[in-house]
């Protein structure tokens, strides 16, 4: 497999303004971008990724505080 390259490698700067949760939008935590900049990959295994992802249950709910969470559990 060849070495990742990661969008910062290019100068290009990804900003994540808002998040989409439960169909509501919020504005993105600050620094959420700057968390993020290292992550950004222009050329990854998207197959090993979606093996990856498909192992794994995502369920978005609200808490009792009325906050979006995700809860993230492994398939058995």
């Amino acid at each position: 497999m060849e070495k990742t390259e990661y969008l910062i490698d290019f100068g290009i700067k990804v900003v994540v303004t808002h998040l989409e949760i439960g169909g509501e939008k919020f504005p993105a935590p600050v620094g959420l971008s700057e968390l993020l900049e290292h992550t950004w990959a222009y050329n990854v295994d998207r197959e090993r990724v979606n093996k990856t992802a498909s192992q794994y249950d995502f369920i978005h709910y609200k808490n009792e505080k009325g906050r979006w969470v995700t809860r993230c559990t492994k398939k058995k």
